[in-house]
C-alpha cells in the first residue's frame, strides 16, 4: 500500500486505520474462539445408554440363572457381582454370562 501524504498527516491516519482493522479482526477471532469453547464445554460428553440389566450376586447363584454359582467364579468376578455389574444390552449380557461359564 502506498502511503498518501496530506497536510493533515495522511500517513499517520492510514496506519491508525490499519491498526484499528487489525485489532478488530483479532478481537472478533478471540470472541469466536471463546464462543466455540463455551459450546464445546457446555455440550459435554454424550451420556452412555442406561443399563437395561443388572447382574448381581444374590447370596449364591445369580438371580437370572440358578446354575451359575458365584463361589466357582474368580474372586474379582465375585467382588464385581457383589457390587453389581451394569449391562447395557442383550449382546453384552450374553457375553458376560458366557464369561461367567454359562
Amino acid at each position: 500500500m502506498v502511503p498518501i501524504l496530506s497536510t493533515q498527516g495522511g500517513i499517520i491516519m492510514q496506519n491508525r486505520q490499519i491498526r484499528r482493522v487489525y485489532l478488530s479482526l483479532l478481537a472478533a477471532a478471540a470472541v469466536l474462539c471463546i464462543a466455540a469453547g463455551m459450546v464445546w464445554f457446555l455440550r459435554g460428553q454424550p451420556s452412555p445408554a442406561p443399563a437395561r440389566y443388572l447382574l448381581k450376586d444374590s447370596g449364591g447363584p445369580l438371580a437370572i440363572y440358578e446354575d451359575i454359582y458365584t463361589h466357582l467364579l474368580p474372586e474379582s468376578d465375585v467382588l464385581a457381582l457383589q457390587q453389581g455389574v451394569q449391562v447395557a444390552d442383550e449382546v453384552e449380557l450374553q457375553r458376560r454370562l458366557e464369561d461367567y461359564g454359562l
